[in-house]
């Protein structure tokens, strides 16, 4: 799994479609925040946490057909756009 010091760009993009919500986190932040060397599915976790759609890992839904949270990571590196999608 990836770490944030594995991650090379400026800013790193949460957007969830179905919901209509994006945030831009400056990674250096996230370093200072989180540290150099943690894992980015838990910062996606603590990012998320405010969505309606977000379980707790190992919870159970109502039933199979149970939404989850689809929000995306994406990078923003200086001139070039590069993609870093969401494993979930």
């Amino acid at each position: 799994m990836e770490r944030l010091c594995d991650i090379a760009g400026r800013r790193l993009i949460v957007e969830c479609l179905p919901c209509r919500r994006r945030g831009v986190y400056d990674l250096a932040r996230l370093r200072e925040r989180f540290g150099e060397h943690a894992d980015v599915y838990d910062v996606w976790l603590r990012l998320t946490q405010s969505c309606r759609h977000q379980h707790a890992l190992g919870a159970r839904r109502p039933n199979q057909y149970g939404r989850a949270c689809r929000a995306q990571l994406d990078v923003e590196a200086p001139g070039q756009r590069s993609s870093l999608r969401s494993r979930t």
